[in-house]
């Protein structure tokens, strides 16, 4: 339904939105930090200015002025060393100041009262106490007492001295925070804040000393309103598992809760750390949730894109009638189309998993109404073209927190990009420390049953991690599958260092049966791919792994060479499909009607790839083949450039240039080569060029005349403007050796042709490369080439000149 401005439809879960927007009280039961600062002046009667970070002497002299700190115990107030062990000075005995001070302690505070989810402007922090702690020094758990009125917190600042040890910790509701008060830096001070009513304590000290400045936070007396605890939503969270718990099982249910931010956050700086206020403390409430209801959390940027006619007031905008800034009070008349999406994903452990962009569906968005009134973040206007009139683009930026159920994330990742839902399982591998669990190996299993029938842009990223982690998994059952459900009809090449791997790892036997398959299925699409992966496995195992390998490389190589070597197919036939074990059906890769097989050319470096395997393999027959249809068919590969640079190389090999095969490529390269330029090009005599423009307009009859006559250097054509284009259209698309230019002059203006020798200059450098591959081919000639004297003869041509 259209609400508001926006075309969005919002979610209709009433119990889950009542229950999130009651957690509007920020903050946590202890906040802690660090920070860089000018030092303040601090002054102990009887020990005078303290200096940072404070001596030894200077420790020695504030114990001798203190006294030992007692602890409470119900109305007492005892001294006990194996309760409390430390020493204290009152505030009575010290001054804190500075000209920088009062900057830097308002920075600690409102730190203090943001992390705690109190009101800033009506907390007071009154100083209590010097507290020094020796090497053992400790103060056992407890609860701070009520020392002023309004109390609710305490601030504690620890001062530079050296250290090690005397960690704060502090508990509440099953949770514990630790806190390092321990600083060096003559310029750093760390702080630490919390209810007083949270259970704490301090580690013993293990090296040197600790110093601390503590502060009794309060709230004004008259402030009857302000939260006196932390923040407590036990029995909220207890709520919202519940009504995740039936959520997830509902029929017809929300496929994610997409809950829409109070304030704002750039997708850089978004991350649960840096959540504001309410923000903050329904992500906490959530989180606890979430793990509780076996839901998966995260932070996400929404995005909304909407296109349509652009109206001011009641009026569609016209291309004339609209000036400059009015763009910001235009609105959409008729929507054309809008899209809805997440990303810039955010993790509750700080890291930016790569989920990719997921849909907003309809029915996901909460609270209702969030944005019916938000302005856009962009407009975008869009000048009137033909009949079309003045369009209106609009888009929205917005931060949500978002939950799924668990069970449903391989699906929903899946729906963005199967390599996000592959990036996704393999993180959780990484996380686990790369240990084979029965839970990855189950999601491993599942991202095969749901991998998409149709390649994508990063299909192949996804595919080769997958066989990747199949590889290390173990799970040669599904690595087996995934070879023959996915990889065998989605094979590009870009996968052959994992495929390389997985193969090891299903063995031999599998492997050859998948390579047989995969030569069938798909060499005629990537000959050059399949040949580097047959290459691969072969250098890899040069011949020391056993006749089990060497009987699989050597089948899915005997396959290539004679899918070389066959003759093309009458139009209409196939050849024989062959299937992968454990399937009765040909790969996807095969198309579903007939079609008729033409040659199709190796690419740059198959050749040689083709025929250094066969030599490898001992494939000998099968070479001489194959070798004998490329030198009967140029168009499986060019013998002027593609047979001389294989054979340059594949000479290098001890043995393979002695082989028949070699020597048929070699007559071939060289008999093409001879045949084009055993003699220079003659300089041309004449002006004619020859053409095949098969236009049968009068101009053109006049342009190839032209072209015909063998004393014409240049013509002259008075043309209107569409004539003119007409001949240059000719011209450039027929590549004539024609320059073409208009005189303007006169009316109506001048077509311009000269003639050139672009194509003799193009003869020269092709001539020019034929002699250079020529000299190789001398070097590699086998033995007995009758060819050898004519292209030493060719070669002392061009040299002449």
């Amino acid at each position: 339904m259209l609400v508001g401005a926006i075309d969005i439809e919002y979610g209709a879960d009433a119990a889950i939105e009542q229950l999130l927007r009651s957690v509007d009280r920020p903050g946590d039961f202890c906040v802690h930090g660090r920070l860089f600062a000018p030092m303040p002046r601090l002054e102990v009667d009887g020990v005078g200015m303290l200096a940072f970070p404070v001596p030894e002497a200077q420790v020695g002299a504030l114990i001798d002025a203190a006294g030992r700190a007692p602890y409470g115990k119900g109305p007492d107030t005892l001294i006990d060393s194996s309760v409390r062990d430390c020493w204290q000075i009152g505030p009575e005995r010290m001054r804190l100041s500075g000209g920088a001070w009062p900057e830097t302690f308002a920075k600690i505070l409102d730190r203090a009262a943001s992390g705690l989810g109190c009101p800033a402007e009506r907390l007071e922090a009154r100083l209590y106490k010097l507290l020094v702690y020796e090497r053992g020094g400790f103060f056992s758990a407890h609860r701070d007492t009520e020392k002023a009125p309004g109390m609710i917190a305490t601030l504690t600042i620890s001062l530079p001295v050296a250290g090690e040890g005397g960690e704060l910790i502090v508990r509440h509701r099953g949770r514990e925070i630790v806190a390092d008060m321990n600083v060096e830096e003559p310029s750093e001070l760390a702080f630490a804040a919390f209810y007083a009513d949270c259970p704490h304590e301090i580690r013993p000290v293990a090296i040197g000393h600790r110093l601390a400045v503590v502060f009794n936070l309060c709230l004004e007396a008259d402030d009857k309103s302000a939260p006196r605890g932390p923040p407590e939503y036990g029995d909220r969270v207890d709520s919202i598992v519940e009504r995740l718990a039936a959520w997830r099982c509902e029929d017809g249910a929300a496929e994610k809760i997409v809950w829409l931010l109070d304030h704002e956050y750039s997708e850089a700086g978004l991350s649960f750390e840096t959540l504001k206020n309410g923000d903050a403390a329904r992500a906490r409430v959530l989180s606890a949730a979430a793990d509780r209801a076996e839901c998966e959390l995260h932070a996400a940027i929404v995005h909304i894109e909407e296109h349509g006619d652009a109206m001011y007031g009641d009026e569609y905008v016209h291309g004339w009638d609209w000036d400059e800034g009015d763009e910001e009070h235009m609105e959409i008349g008729e929507l054309f189309d809008s899209r809805h999406w997440l990303d810039g994903w955010a993790d509750r452990d700080g890291t930016r998993p790569r989920l990719g962009e997921i849909e907003l569906l309809p029915g996901e968005l909460l609270p209702r109404g969030a944005l019916d009134h938000a302005a856009p973040d962009e407009r975008r206007l869009h000048e009137a073209s033909g009949n079309e009139g003045v369009s209106l683009e609009r888009a929205w930026r917005h931060a949500a927190l978002v939950l799924w159920p668990r069970s449903r994330t391989l699906a929903i990742l899946a729906g963005a990009g199967i390599a996000g839902a592959v990036d996704w399982v393999a993180e959780r591998f990484d996380r686990s420390g790369g240990r084979a669990d029965a839970n990855i190996g189950r999601l491993a299993s599942e991202l095969v049953d749901i991998w998409p029938k149709q390649r994508t842009d990063r299909d192949e990223w996804g595919r080769a991690r997958l066989l990747g982690l199949l590889s290390v998994l173990g799970d040669g059952k599904c690595l087996s599958r995934f070879l023959r459900e996915v990889v065998l009809s989605h094979y590009t090449g870009g996968e052959n260092e994992e495929l390389a791997a997985a193969l090891d790892a299903v063995g031999p036997e599998t492997a050859g049966e998948f390579l047989l398959a995969l030569v069938d299925a798909r060499f005629r699409q990537r000959p050059a791919e399949i040949l580097t992966l047959l290459r691969r496995l072969a250098d890899e195992r040069d011949g020391h792994e056993g006749h089990a390998w060497n009987e699989a490389l050597g089948d899915a190589a005997r396959s290539v060479l004679c899918a070389v070597s066959a003759r093309p197919a009458v139009s209409g036939e196939m050849p024989p499909r062959r299937t992968f074990p454990g399937t009765d059906e040909p790969p996807a890769a095969w198309p579903s009607e007939p079609e008729p097989r033409r040659p199709w050319p190796l690419p740059d470096g198959a050749v040689r790839d083709l025929f250094a395997l066969a030599w490898r393999l001992r494939l000998t027959s099968e070479a001489e083949a194959a070798a004998g249809a490329i030198a009967a068919d140029p168009h499986l590969a060019a013998p002027d450039r593609a047979l001389p640079a294989a054979l340059d190389e594949l000479h290098r090999k001890p043995g393979l240039a002695d082989t028949a095969a070699f020597a048929t490529l070699w007559r071939r390269a060289a008999g093409s080569l001879l045949e084009r330029s055993e003699t220079p090009p003659r300089e041309p005599d004449h002006w004619k060029i020859a053409c095949d423009i098969d236009c049968d307009c009068e101009l053109c009859a006049h342009l190839r005349a032209f072209c015909d006559d063998p004393a014409a250097e240049v013509a002259r054509f008075p043309l209107r403007k569409e004539l003119r284009k007409h001949l240059h259209r000719v011209i450039d698309g027929h590549r004539l050796d024609i320059d073409h230019e208009t005189e303007r002059r006169g009316r109506p203006y001048t077509l311009v042709c000269t003639k050139n020798r672009a194509s003799h200059k193009r003869r020269l450098a092709e001539y020019s490369e034929d002699i250079r591959w020529m000299s190789q081919l001398i070097g590699t000639a086998p033995g007995g080439a009758a060819e050898i004297a004519r292209l030493q003869e060719a070669v002392a041509a061009a040299e002449r000149g």
